[in-house]
């Protein structure tokens, strides 16, 4: 997992801190990645750039598996959701062997 944050630095490991994270957290502050992604909503002229959350379930090589386009939280993936998919993506590895049937110290040569 990997988060990015448009927050400050302070800001940014005050809240790695209290979810007591022990992955990465990248900071945009200037929002740079959030307009080369194209995920700044920029079409209500009155209120400004809204920024949308987005969560990219990635396979083992870093292609793109899945993404949930969090707008308006109808779209942001509920942790049953991520669980499901990792489980897709766990399912197609060679060295899978939960709910094959066999023995897993067999399968893991021991």
């Amino acid at each position: 997992m990997i988060i990015v944050s448009v927050d400050d630095h302070m800001n940014t490991n005050e809240t790695r801190n209290s979810l007591a994270a022990d992955f990465p957290f990248l900071m945009d502050t200037d929002r740079k990645l959030l307009h080369e992604l194209e995920m700044a909503d920029t079409t209500d002229k009155i209120h400004g750039e809204i920024y949308i959350p987005y969560t990219f379930i990635l396979d083992h090589d870093r292609t793109i598996y899945k993404i949930y386009n969090g707008w308006w939280y109808v779209g942001r993936p509920t942790t049953e959701e991520i669980r499901m998919d990792l489980r897709a993506l766990m399912s197609k590895r060679h060295d899978w062997v939960y709910g094959s049937g066999k023995n897993t110290a067999d399968s893991c040569g021991s």
